[in-house]
This record gives structure tokens, sequence and C-alpha cells, in this order.
């Protein structure tokens, strides 16, 4: 009998990744001994355990993807009336623009920054438009270890207390926070 390498592969590849830890399940077949492999509850997190969220002027770590991690600072959030001395600056449809003063450095591989990584939503859940155009925009760049880039990122959102979401280079979110400026 000749054997089909496809249908081997179809059939030990699930196999496989069954047992590198797939399933974020436990079982609760009994073992050959007995006893079952189900997690013990204490080990469990509490369902209302959240990871701390990041706030306005402490670093947090942001994974990138592929082994690089960046360490983001918003030093400032605010609402300001322009973001541009330019007299041809674009005005705010909200009435005012939330202003992130950012400082991006890389603790790990090579991260780049880019205002286009950032997304605003109000407290109604509308997203913020950004405004790329404006004075001293953080710089889409990448940064190596031991490097850092500062600048702006805007949004024209009215006021009021706004989800700030960061995100990789494939757009998943990879960190949120709450600013009340």
């Amino acid at each position: 009998m000749k054997k089909n390498p496809a249908l081997t592969a179809l059939i030990v590849v699930p196999l496989l990744l069954a047992g590198c830890g797939g399933s974020t399940t436990a079982s609760s077949a009994p073992s050959p001994n007995g006893s079952t492999n189900a997690a013990p509850a204490a080990a469990a997190a509490p369902a209302d355990a959240k990871a701390a969220e990041p706030t306005v002027g402490t670093p947090f770590t942001a994974d990138m993807g592929n082994g690089n991690v960046a360490k983001i600072t918003i030093l400032s959030a605010k609402f300001v009336d322009s973001i541009s001395t330019n007299q041809f600056a674009p005005k705010s449809k909200s009435g005012k623009f939330l202003q992130l003063d950012v400082l991006w450095e890389t603790e790990k591989g090579t991260t780049s920054s880019n205002p286009m990584y950032f997304d605003a939503k109000d407290a109604d859940g509308r997203k913020a438009d950004i405004a790329i155009f404006g004075d001293g925009i953080i710089g889409s760049s990448p940064v190596a270890v031991g490097d850092k880039n500062r600048g702006f990122v805007n949004f024209d959102v009215a006021p009021g207390p706004i989800k700030v979401t960061v995100t990789n280079p494939i757009l998943q979110p990879v960190a949120s926070l709450t600013v009340s400026p």
C-alpha cells in the first residue's frame, strides 16, 4: 500500500498542534490513575480580575510582534483649540482636538512609532478622526533600542472621557487607556 504524504500531513499536523497547547480548556477526563486533569479552582484567575490599565504619565509596554517591544508614555493629554500655528491648519469639526504628547521608546528589537497606531473613541463609542497635519506630530520612523521618538498625536473629538487604543503594525490592539483631560 502506497502512503499519501498530503493525507498523512492532514492527520499528523492537527494532532501535533493539539499537543502544543493550542487549546485553552482543561480536560476533566479521568487519567489512567483515576484522577482528573482539571485545573484546581484556586489556580484560576477571579472573573473580576483585570489587567491594570495604563495611565497618562506612566510608561507601559506594548508587544508590537516578532519579539519587538515598545515602551510608550503618554506624557500628557489635553484638549486644544488648534494643532498648528499655520493659517491653513484644519479647524476642528467637534470644537476641540485631543492632543496626546507621546514618548515612544524601544525596549526590545526595533519598533516604529507611527501616529496611525493610535485610535480614539468618545464616551458614546464613536471613532474620532485622527488629525495627521499639525505642529510636532510624532514621526513615523523606526526606533532602535536606546532611541526615543517624541511628538503629538491629535484627534478631532468632542471633550469628555476618551478611550485611546494603541495598535501594532498590523493594527491589532496592544494597549488601551481612558483619558479625561
